[in-house]
């Protein structure tokens, strides 16, 4: 109580100061221009967002009407969406009036205070307050030079920000970790099993902005029966538990299931509640982080699909203006001390169910002049450190004994024929497992002959790929591919090995592909032993900045990265219903992954787990579960793994063929002209030879 009340008083103090600033700048005596502009626009957003928080406080939230809440949000969210591009918050704007030694940072600072609303409604008062303080003090800082009629420095504003961060780096950590595994932390769950979900209002409640998408989608399951409802939230949860018992994993100490889920799906989160508590498992929900320190390039958490994409891109690396090794190592330190915090619920977590959606228009980012970028010490230092947080991580929750599960569902978004395609979705969702199980053995049994398996794009695709598999040594008891159904991966059908990297070459050609949050044209990737030795797409007219895309957003930064993962996707179910309503792009890797065969970058499916023994239903052990870059995990472990997996799918219509050649140089074919050929496997080519 007394640290409450410690940062109540400290709370007042900041809002009496930024109260004050409209009053000060109003006769454009104290700060004339476009800092005027800059400061009054700020702490007018600020002042609104309080009186918002003491609303709250003396009021129900149901005095508001539908209209009013809305209204109020897109009030509070314009910034970052009408008008962006000559707002503060983005990078070339604030570049445009400041210069860029000052409008980086002040848009980094604009974005943040942007970003705060989120926290205000999720309780994270200290979050807000440290934020409140630190854009005082900044603003003291010009008001102060002024009466000098000078400027501050700009390096004095980028050490307020990097204290800001280093500083209160153990408290932005450990509320974070608390949020993702303290049950009863986040006011999330309480909002999905307590309100009156017939009443949209609800959807406010969580401080995310809220766009006709959640609206609607809301809406919709609130017009499904509870029979279909508890049927999606069965899938859901069935799957995620049959991933424990495939992979032979026990649940004997696990307590809690972490659910990422999206605004608008509610019901099924409800049902889902108690479905997993009747298994002994207590969810836990947790919102996008918005702090510089915990936020990543793709937003994790219970969310909706966001006010404005190009606003996260444009600001996913601003930790590049402050980023260097002791900042780093603190941040290690405070992830240790919140794990140690967090102990108990970390260690009886059994892993992730997401729930993932779909629909709105690829996103192809515009590549800001302005926008920060890590240099290349910078992209090293955090590749280092990203690995030892993933060790840290691995110290208290081994990845061998967790599990996982991922499903996805469309929104309004993917067009007039949404419910249409929710049905059809609902049904790839729930196809048949066994049927599927027995053919994709039937693939498996010829894979595993063979030496490397070739794949040849048809035009306009241009791969041409050769994929070493490692060599069997019991083939009564072993195979190379694991038969993947509706479990950890929802929906069913693909079979996937970690391939062997040496030998494993040619060009890998995705002509229109949506991955890690960004639309790709013509990505071309190149490889040699295994490894990305050149890169290229057709995103923009500028050559450097489509490479600088790539390893940015796709690479992580790194020069190279290696294939992690072949498979061949055989949901031809899905694949047609995609091909009906046009709908490919929209797709989510989840689904495309099973659509026709893909290459994974990055990590192998099994990284940090490889000791772990895998089976297939037909009691064989699955043993590509390393390449030779994992092999080096027991003698250096930092450059063993990368810490990213991206799935790229070639779609059916684009293969020429997929053939794997066995120790004899025989050939048999798998998919000719994107057509099923092996005996067997013929009825997949039902859904694909439908009008």
């Amino acid at each position: 109580m007394i640290e409450n009340t410690f940062l109540e008083e400290r709370y007042q103090l900041a809002m009496a100061r930024i109260r004050e600033i409209p009053g000060e700048l109003s006769d454009g005596q104290v700060l004339k221009d476009n800092w005027a502009v800059y400061f009054l626009k700020l702490s007018g957003w600020i002042i609104k967002a309080d009186d918002f928080r003491i609303w709250m406080k003396m009021h129900d939230w149901k005095e508001r009407t539908l209209e009013e809440w809305e209204d109020f949000y897109k009030d509070i969210y314009e910034p970052v969406m009408g008008g962006y591009d000559r707002g503060f918050a983005d990078p070339d704007g604030c570049v445009r009036c400041f210069g860029k030694e000052y409008g980086q940072l002040l848009s980094f600072l604009a974005s943040e205070v942007y970003r705060s609303f989120c926290d205000m409604m999720m309780g994270n008062s200290e979050a807000v307050l440290i934020l409140w303080e630190v854009f005082t003090e900044i603003y003291t800082m010009f008001v102060y030079d002024a009466q000098e009629q000078s400027l501050p420095k700009a390096e004095d504003i980028r050490s307020v920000i990097y204290w800001y961060v280093s500083d209160y780096s153990e408290e932005m950590t450990s509320w974070r970790m608390h949020e993702q595994f303290d049950p009863d932390f986040s006011p999330i769950k309480s909002i999905i099993m307590s309100e009156d979900l017939t009443d949209l209002r609800y959807l406010y409640r969580f401080g995310e902005y809220v766009s006709d998408t959640e609206l609607k989608t809301a809406e919709y399951l609130n017009g499904m029966s509870q029979e279909k409802i508890d049927r999606i939230a069965d899938t859901f949860v069935e799957g995620y538990l049959r991933g424990f018992e495939v992979n032979r994993i026990s649940l004997v100490d696990k307590h809690y299931v972490t659910i990422r889920g999206s605004l608008g799906f509610e019901r099924v989160f409800r049902s889902a509640v108690e479905k997993f508590r009747s298994h002994g498992l207590e969810p836990v929900f947790f919102p996008a982080s918005t702090t510089i320190l915990n936020r990543r390039q793709i937003r994790i958490g219970y969310q909706g699909k966001g006010a404005n994409p190009q606003f996260e891109f444009d600001h996913c690396k601003d930790k590049a203006l402050f980023y260097d090794r002791p900042l780093a190592s603190r941040h290690l330190a405070a992830l240790r001390k919140a794990y140690e915090e967090c102990r108990p619920w970390v260690c009886a977590n059994a892993g992730p169910a997401c729930f993932e959606t779909f629909g709105e228009e690829p996103f192809a980012p515009e590549m800001k002049e302005n926008a920060c970028h890590m240099s290349s010490k910078q992209q090293k230092l955090e590749s280092e450190f990203s690995n030892l947080q993933a060790v840290l991580a691995e110290e208290f929750r081994k990845s061998s004994e967790i599990s996982f599960t991922i499903i996805a569902f469309p929104t309004p978004d993917i067009g007039e024929d949404f419910e249409e395609i929710f049905e059809e979705i609902i049904k790839v969702n729930t196809l048949d497992n066994a049927e599927y199980q027995s053919i994709q053995q039937k693939i498996i049994d010829v894979l595993d002959k063979g030496r490397y398996v070739y794949i040849r794009g048809k035009a306009p695709n241009k791969t041409v790929m050769k994929v070493h598999l490692h060599p069997l040594t019991d083939p009564e008891k072993q195979t190379l591919f694991e038969n993947c159904c509706a479990d950890v991966n929802i929906p069913v059908g693909e079979v996937f090995t970690s391939p062997k990297l040496s030998g494993t070459e040619g060009l890998l050609h995705a002509t229109s592909v949506y991955l890690n949050g960004i639309h790709f044209k013509d990505l071309m990737l190149r490889f040699a032993d295994g490894k990305i030795i050149s890169y290229s797409c057709g995103n923009s007219e500028d050559e450097e900045h489509n490479k600088r895309l790539i390893k940015d957003y796709l690479m992580v930064g790194r020069d190279t990265l290696p294939i992690g993962e072949f498979a061949i996707g055989t949901n031809t179910t899905a694949y047609a219903a995609a091909e009906k309503y046009h709908m490919i792009e929209r797709l989510p890797i989840l689904i495309v992954e099973k659509t026709g065969p893909h290459f994974a970058i990055g990590d192998t499916c099994y990284s940090r787990a490889e000791e772990h023994p895998i089976y297939n239903p037909d009691g064989k052990e699955m043993i590509a579960r390393e390449n030779e870059i994992s092999a080096r995990r027991g003698e250096e472990e930092f450059n063993a793994y990368f810490n990213c997996h991206t799935d790229i799918t070639i779609p059916y219509d684009e293969i020429g063929e997929i053939v794997v050649v066995d120790q004899d140089e025989n050939m048999i074919s798998i998919i000719r002209d994107g057509r099923f050929v092996l005996d067997g496997t013929e009825s997949l080519n039902i859904p694909l030879n439908k009008d």
